[in-house]
């Protein structure tokens, strides 16, 4: 009996579950079909929806809906989007973001899209928005037709244009998405256009597939850029025979290779100290105008070269120069000096460094932030810290996180004494090191008790309002009341209690502390406070603790 009466009320709940979905699909339909209905027939559509408190109503799912009804009118599902965002608190999805993006590059307002595409790209992964593009495509109509390419052509178009494509794909492993994105079209018959050729040639020039790259050029894409694409490629792993009869190749096509065609290959043989392939390259810059024989204006060339990240060639027009000791600009020093830097080239950069030295030549320091920098990652030696405390007492400085590094680097192989130079002088220079910087070296100073210096360390972070972590801290407080300086510890401990630090740790070691100086009232003062906080230590310690009292 008692089972029948359960049976007969779970039914019931469903029954009025089964209603209550019903009445709100009901009142839902009605809701998007009043809103449709004032967007598309009415002019003053912003006045008549302010009247119907959407605020806490317009979600993802009920603006798609809306959406499928207006977007015959693209112009005014994107005035009510951007309307919603402001007037109704609206937060558009993903799913949103993608059918706006498809819907307004599709009608051709592709201008009008870019906020949202920015948006779109900026804040989500690649893996998602493909995914989500794919299926706001699949759903439309038109998606065998060339709108759905143009989508396509804007979001790999875009990660381009940014510098973000590559990257962005890369550092997760997913750089085939753009293949991806091309299979996809051509899986609904969709006609590939000249743009999506030459954006395949980048990713497969990124990923070294040269072998793909010739493929889209046999398959009649004669386009200058990809051939720029194949020689760049080429000349960057050493594959001189390619690279000439691509170059070759161009020239009998009349695609005229540019200056930046030869200086690819001409980069590329200095890379790999191809004398023939250099003296080549060199006549036919001479031959076409791009360069003097004897050569002039060697300042432009080398900042140039340096500009374009091709810096093995402009190192060898830079050593030349030297060698011949002719007179360059100083801004072409600090441009090789940085250019080297910026591609990780060091001992060449500290080769030009000490050029600059032993000429006396004055570079701007804007051109020495990447080299003091980039010294920061290297392995810690001494000719590497010599560098580094000469270019810091000179007034040049790391940035914070890379000079830290390498202290931290010091640290972990020992190098105690360097490591405390270093540290004292950036101190000195006022350039702030990092908590966990500041950390290795305040754990060694208390184990060494040498609690002055870790003392000092901490007073300056505590000036500019910084703080180590908690695991430093009571290091600290520990070293302190070790050596019996009450005092001192009790001020690193309000600082601590300020900033939210103290723990179950730093409670007991300084009631033990006050304990050992007879101060049994602070100590019972702070053990009400560590139980009042929810930090009783365990059982063991605890009894360990208050047998302080007794």
């Amino acid at each position: 009996m008692q089972k029948s009466k359960l049976l007969i009320k779970a039914l019931s709940n469903n029954k009025a579950n089964s209603t209550q979905n019903w009445r709100s699909q009901i009142n839902q339909s009605h809701f998007v079909s009043q809103i449709s209905s004032i967007l598309l027939q009415r002019h003053n559509w912003p006045s008549l929806l302010q009247t119907l408190n959407l605020k806490s109503k317009l979600t993802p799912s009920l603006f798609l809906q809306i959406l499928n009804t207006t977007k015959t009118q693209p112009q005014i599902s994107l005035d009510f989007f951007k309307w919603a965002i402001k007037n109704a608190a609206f937060q558009p999805d993903l799913t949103v973001q993608c059918r706006m993006t498809h819907l307004l590059i599709g009608s051709g307002l592709v201008n009008p899209s870019k906020p949202i595409l920015n948006s779109l790209l900026e804040n989500n992964p690649p893996a998602q928005i493909v995914q989500y593009l794919i299926k706001s495509c699949a759903k439309d109509v038109k998606f065998c037709s060339s709108e759905s390419l143009v989508v396509f052509d804007c979001v790999l178009g875009w990660y381009c244009e940014k510098g973000l494509y590559f990257q962005a794909l890369e550092e997760n492993n997913e750089v085939k998405l753009g293949l991806c994105f091309c299979a996809v079209m051509i899986r609904h018959g969709v006609l590939i256009d000249g743009l999506t050729w030459r954006i395949l040639a980048k990713i497969f020039g990124k990923q070294g597939k040269i072998e793909a790259m010739l493929r889209i050029i046999n398959m009649g894409m004669h386009d200058p850029l990809i051939y720029d694409l194949v020689i760049e490629c080429s000349s960057e792993m050493g594959m001189f025979e390619v690279a000439l009869h691509m170059f070759d190749e161009m020239s009998k096509r009349n695609l005229n290779p540019g200056f930046n065609t030869c200086v690819s290959v001409l980069n590329g043989a200095c890379k790999y100290k191809n004398e023939e392939v250099i003296k080549f390259t060199m006549d036919s810059m001479v031959e076409k105008g791009y360069i003097s024989k004897p050569l002039i204006n060697r300042d432009s060339l080398i900042q140039n070269l340096c500009n374009m990240r091709k810096t093995y060639a402009a190192d060898m027009f830079f050593k030349i120069s030297c060698d011949l000791q002719n007179s360059l600009q100083n801004k072409t020093y600090g441009c090789i000096l940085q250019a080297l830097s910026m591609e990780a080239r060091v001992k060449d950069a500290i080769e030009t460094h000490q050029v600059i030295e032993n000429r006396g030549i004055q570079v701007n320091p804007v051109f020495y932030n990447e080299f003091i920098n980039i010294l920061c990652n290297e392995y810690p030696s001494k000719e590497i810290n010599t560098l580094l405390i000469d270019m810091i007492s000179k007034g040049y400085k790391p940035s914070s996180l890379a000079l830290s590094n390498y202290i931290i680097s010091q640290c972990k192989k020992r190098k105690w004494k360097e490591a405390e130079e270093l540290a004292n002088l950036a101190f000195q220079e006022s350039i702030f090191l990092e908590a966990s910087c500041c950390g290795f070296l305040v754990k060694h100073y208390c184990k060494r008790t040498q609690i002055d210096l870790a003392i000092n360390m901490h007073d300056q972070m505590e000036e500019k309002g910084f703080t180590l972590d908690e695991t430093t801290y009571n290091a600290l407080l520990n070293g302190l009341v070790e050596v019996f300086r009450v005092k001192d510890a009790e001020r690193i401990f309000n600082y601590m209690r300020i900033k939210n630090l103290v723990t179950s740790e730093s409670f007991v070691i300084m009631i033990n502390g006050y304990c050992r100086e007879n101060e049994m009232r602070k100590g019972m003062i702070l053990h009400d406070e560590m139980l009042e906080m929810g930090l009783k230590p365990s059982a063991k310690l605890y009894k360990q603790l208050i047998c302080n009292f007794r």
